[in-house]
């Protein structure tokens, strides 16, 4: 993925940088009593980025990360009615700071207002969201060659 950004955008190529830093991050869930509550669409299980192969081993890691303690993962399957739009990705850090991803890069928001609308819209989605073994059951099912 990170490959693809580097060319779509002809930035300088940092994507070992960029995977040390995010496997760093990873480090943190679950410790000090940091919880991570993620969703994803089921379309991200199903967007072949990279090849059989490399998507089998990101869902099997992905897989085994349901297991974390400190994170929960919700994936809202492709059919699920919503209540909201669910936009560009977005992060919530400590309900205080926002990142939101798209073409255009990211954005950082720390406006109070501007955090009640995605805190809101985050609301709106978990509901639509499957949790525990039947998250698992949708990635399993999501693997190629399956």
């Amino acid at each position: 993925m990170l490959r693809l950004v580097v060319d779509f955008l002809a930035i300088p190529d940092d994507i070992e940088a960029g995977v040390a830093a995010r496997t760093a991050r990873a480090r943190y869930i679950g410790q000090e009593g940091r919880t991570y509550h993620v969703l994803l669409g089921e379309q991200a299980l199903l967007t072949n980025i990279g090849g059989a192969e490399v998507m089998r081993g990101q869902l099997r890691h992905l897989l085994d990360a349901t297991h974390r303690p400190g994170l929960t993962l919700g994936i809202i399957p492709a059919r699920a009615r919503l209540q909201v739009y669910p936009g560009d990705g977005f992060s919530i850090f400590d309900d205080r700071r926002l990142e939101v991803e798209g073409y255009r890069g990211a954005e950082t928001i720390t406006d109070p207002e501007r955090l009640t609308i995605f805190r809101k819209a985050f609301s709106l989605l978990q509901p639509s969201a499957l949790y525990g073994q039947e998250a698992r059951d949708l990635i399993k099912a999501s693997m190629p060659g399956t």
